[in-house]
């Protein structure tokens, strides 16, 4: 059982893998994959899949394009597969201590869409942590006025009172290590007056089931020897995660993101959650996307 209070090994990548499909909005992960690159010492690598070999040059092509490069260029991976998720796993798998990359479109309002298909079907297979830039984040369109991806030294793990959400402080604090950047700890909840029984939990639709403020502040002190100067809050809002979110990242801005994701029986398939797909949603950092059977143990 992974402690909920020592940071997990610290991460290691030699390879940062972008899944490229042509398009402009898959592309804007590069920018992303370029900043962490560059903090791991890490090469970028791109993976296009195709359904037959008449795909390849034009998705070599593509490839080359957006990395400014050649088309030969062995940084350039295309796999000729009818399931992209599984095409997409299989080559983060073959380049050895590989870190997965990729862009999230964010349109649809119903959970399983929220990140886009092909995105929620990557996450759910993955056994290692993924960065998801979002939609304000790969920005096809552009915004001259947005921070560079992990620009800003602070790393936001978020945390809703549940186990699962709490196994992900581990890998939150080392990759924060690792990216000099500071932890803060951060759950959004519901506003609701305490229960009327003393000890009752709290009837929430989102956040802890017990006295926020109290939870968070006991999470710190848990954490305060292992990631020294970690910061802590309660967002009270009456919406949901993404919006709680939103609004504290919007005055308190942040480099990376990181949430977890986790089964929920008995829908094994919905993995990845509906309030993490809407953090990276409204997110305006990178969201660090952590599996919490990579580390449960």
């Amino acid at each position: 059982m992974t402690s909920y209070t020592h940071p997990a090994p610290a991460p290691v990548h030699r390879r940062i893998l972008v899944p490229l499909d042509g398009s402009d909005l898959s592309a804007g992960a590069l920018a992303t994959a370029d900043a962490l690159a560059e903090r791991f010492g890490a090469t970028v690598h791109t993976v296009s899949v195709v359904v037959s070999e008449l795909g390849i040059e034009w998705a070599r092509a593509q490839a080359a394009d957006a990395l400014g490069t050649d088309p030969d260029d062995f940084r350039i991976h295309v796999e000729i597969d009818l399931d992209v998720a599984d095409a997409v796993q299989r080559c983060a798998a073959e380049l050895d201590a590989s870190l997965l990359c990729l862009s999230s479109h964010g349109r649809g309002r119903v959970s399983g869409t929220l990140i886009g298909s092909t995105a929620r079907a990557v996450i759910d297979r993955a056994h290692a942590p993924v960065v998801v830039a979002g939609p304000l984040v790969a920005r096809p369109d552009g915004d001259d006025d947005a921070a560079a991806p992990l620009a800003v030294d602070r790393l936001v793990a978020c945390v809703d009172g549940t186990r699962a959400s709490e196994l992900g402080l581990p890998v939150a604090a080392a990759w924060a290590d690792a990216l000099g950047m500071k932890l803060a700890i951060v759950t959004v909840a519901e506003p609701c007056p305490p229960p009327m029984r003393i000890g009752a939990p709290w009837r929430r639709h989102h956040g802890p089931d017990e006295d926020a403020d109290e939870y968070i502040v006991r999470l710190g002190e848990q954490w305060s020897f292992a990631a020294p100067g970690v910061e802590t809050a309660v967002v009270y809002d009456p919406i949901g995660p993404g919006s709680g979110m939103r609004d504290h990242l919007a005055s308190h801005p942040a480099g990376l993101v990181a949430v977890t994701s986790h089964v929920r029986p008995p829908f094994a398939h919905l993995v990845f959650g509906s309030g993490a797909a809407e953090i990276v949603h409204v997110s305006t950092a990178p969201a660090l996307v952590i599996p919490v059977a990579a580390v449960e143990g």
